[in-house]
């Protein structure tokens, strides 16, 4: 149900009611015109303007000096703690006390960044904001963005090509990509080199929805030779699994290859390409620009970032 009369506030000059405070505190109209920064002549007008709306003298002069009307301190009295409340509003946004909020968010992330982000995060926050419950849904980069498009949730992290104008995206990170097989199974060094990797069979993983990775669009922008990929899988965690029993590589990113590090069988170097990476952006969506939980949890994933101390080649 609509309970605000626009159409009656229309027709009130609301300035109005901040000249009657301001009357009612100075008991004059010279002093309510300097509180308010006018001319005495201009405050006189809101005078008779305010005594016409109201019905009501508002000011009287009494033994030499201006009293307030009765009708005057009362509504000045109901509308003082509103204007104070809209002063503290306009100001800006009030201070933030993570220790405060009791809530859900909703937020997106591919598996591999959850488990990346997560461990230092949950412990951050169980200290700074126990009351906060996260509530994790997973997908690749579109899913994401169409989570956020119907507010299913509030914060996603991710690999966005583009960004609509909907959507806001501050950089988290590069990401550069590993290079993972067995070296019992495949004949490559400890090191081996760009074109010695994609000389061998790849498994690639279609779980971001894309048949064609970003690290294969990198490939094509530098003129080098395409991998031959003749196993998609569509899952991360099948991955380890595979090229442990079998003659293949990956090449994947690090928040990745981070998760094989207890396959002792498997082989993780770096892949020798400078400035070849994968950016990471936390997204939200334009309603929530000024939203202060979001801004401190993008700060706290800025942190849990910094602790994973991945560095892309230079």
């Amino acid at each position: 149900m609509n309970d605000i009369l626009h159409g009656k506030f229309r027709q009130i000059d609301l300035n109005l009611l901040v000249a009657l405070d301001a009357l009612v505190q100075e008991r004059s109209v010279s002093g309510a015109a300097k509180r308010l920064f006018i001319g005495q002549p201009a405050m006189s007008h809101a005078l008779a303007r305010l005594r016409e709306l109201l019905g009501d003298e508002i000011l009287f002069r009494s033994h030499g000096r201006m009293e307030p009307t009765c009708r005057a301190r009362t509504i000045a009295a109901e509308i003082r703690p509103f204007l104070l409340r809209i002063d503290a509003l306009t100001r800006g946004q009030p201070e933030f006390d993570p220790a405060t909020v009791v809530q859900e968010m909703r937020i997106a992330l591919s598996a591999s960044l959850e488990s990346c982000l997560l461990p230092s995060l949950v412990e951050h926050l169980r200290t700074h904001a126990p009351g906060l419950q996260l509530s994790v849904q997973s997908g690749g980069p579109l899913r994401q963005l169409e989570l956020l498009q119907h507010g299913e949730v509030r914060l996603a992290i991710d690999h966005f090509p583009a960004l609509e104008n909907d959507f806001i995206g501050e950089l988290l990170g590069h990401v550069p990509y590993d290079c993972v097989f067995n070296p019992e199974r495949v004949p490559l060094g400890e090191n081996p080199g760009i074109h010695e990797i994609l000389a061998q069979p790849h498994i690639h993983s279609t779980y971001a929805g894309a048949t064609l990775s970003r690290f294969d669009q990198m490939l094509a922008e530098r003129s080098l030779p395409p991998r031959r990929i003749v196993v998609r899988s569509a899952s991360l965690l099948s991955i380890p699994f595979v090229v442990s029993e079998s003659p293949l590589v990956a090449v994947l990113p690090q928040t990745s290859t981070r998760l094989f590090r207890y396959h002792q069988q498997l082989r993780i170097c770096p892949v020798p390409l400078e400035g070849i990476s994968l950016s990471l952006h936390i997204v939200r969506h334009r309603r929530d620009r000024n939203d202060p939980l979001l801004d401190y949890l993008g700060s706290c994933f800025h942190a849990s970032w910094k602790q994973l101390d991945i560095q892309p080649l230079a």
